[in-house]
């Protein structure tokens, strides 16, 4: 994806005044060490399985809505990237015994995300990888590119935001849905009238019963599931077994079938009786857009601009957090796996050496 410099961004920079983007500002709350690396010594440090895979997706998606690449194209784009991964020594984290099931696991999501992807209709309502600046009232400027607006029919946009990573919970769909927000006021303060924001969460998908087991009510079928892509069969067998078993099938056919659809992990493989009664529709996960959570948005933006510019110490994240019981746990995974500073941070090696010394402590105590 090449991004021109845009002629707005250069007279701002000529002016002096600085350019944030809404990454930069999470890194800011996020590790103050972090950004101190990223922005002050300009050191981008080293890239991460998970950015350079949901990179090469984005381009892609982009490519194939700009008519410049088909859905054929999805499959082996991964296969490449994840090929060129192992070549930079870089790799998914490891699960709790070791394994690479987190690995397993990614690719198994987005080789049926891959697979079933069906490029949108009516390419010409669609714009990717757009530039927006939005500037707050004290004068705090940012840029960024959304991924893809839509022009509906009733003159306003919906934004739509890709994203490779698992469905975002509690906290994190604040703090990730600010991002969707300050793209609905660049695009706001360029004039547009911003309908809805959205993720739209690759790695997942919608599955409505299209019989009578749900209502519909405005031409809208009503989900049944959000399942992870890689458990549609586990998470639906109980489901289309109870299906089969309506259609009059004997409990032997229905167990060979069923046992096919788990190897499968495919509706395709499913009798055309049963097989039509669900729908599989993209994850689509729409964020509240109000004035209040705009209000907090710019808030955030203007108080994080603020404490960076005043900002003459820069010491790293907490390691730890509670959990409810009350108990202090380690808590370094987006240090270990995601910081693109993670394994040259020193703080984070004296903390992982201290905390393992005082495991084996614990351990040695009951020996």
């Amino acid at each position: 994806m090449n991004r021109e410099q845009d002629e707005r961004l250069n007279k701002l920079k000529a002016s002096g005044k600085t350019v944030y983007s809404i990454s930069r500002l999470d890194t800011i709350n996020h590790c103050l060490y972090e950004a101190y690396r990223t922005y002050i010594l300009h050191d981008r440090g080293e890239n991460n399985v998970y950015a350079m895979l949901g990179g090469k997706v984005h381009d892609v998606l982009e490519a194939i809505v700009n008519g410049e690449a088909t859905e054929a194209d999805l499959q082996p784009a991964v296969d490449e990237e994840l090929e060129d991964i192992e070549l930079l020594g870089l790799s998914f984290p490891k699960g709790r015994n070791g394994e690479d099931t987190i690995r397993a696991g990614w690719i198994a999501n987005m080789k049926h995300f891959c697979s079933t992807y069906k490029s949108p209709k009516n390419k010409g309502d669609l714009h990717t990888e757009e530039l927006f600046i939005y500037e707050t009232p004290k004068g705090n400027v940012l840029q960024g590119y959304i991924d893809l607006y839509k022009e509906n029919k009733d003159g306003t946009i919906s934004i739509y935001d890709y994203k490779t990573s698992s469905m975002y919970k509690g906290e994190d769909i604040k703090a990730h849905g600010r991002q969707l927000v300050l793209y609905a006021l660049g695009k706001e303060q360029e004039g547009f009238k911003v309908k809805s924001v959205a993720w739209i969460f690759l790695k997942y998908v919608n599955i409505s019963f299209l019989g009578n087991k749900t209502k519909k009510s405005k031409n809208k079928t009503e989900i049944l599931k959000t399942i992870e892509r890689k458990k549609i069969a586990s998470e639906m067998a109980d489901y289309v077994e109870q299906d089969l078993l309506e259609t009059g099938m004997d409990e032997f056919e229905v167990d060979m079938i069923l046992t096919e659809f788990k190897r499968a992990n495919s509706f395709d493989v499913l009798p055309e009786s049963v097989r039509d009664l669900y729908k599989m529709t993209p994850c689509v996960y729409e964020y509240e857009l109000s004035d209040e959570i705009k209000a907090e948005c710019i808030e955030y933006i203007d108080n994080t601009i603020e404490m960076w510019e005043n900002c003459t110490e820069y010491p790293p994240r907490s390691f730890t957090k509670l959990q409810k019981n009350g108990k202090e746990v380690q808590d370094t995974f987006f240090c270990q796996c995601l910081c693109s500073h993670g394994k040259s941070c020193t703080y984070l090696q004296e903390f992982v050496d201290m905390y393992d010394k005082e495991e084996d402590k614990e351990e040695s105590m009951f020996d």
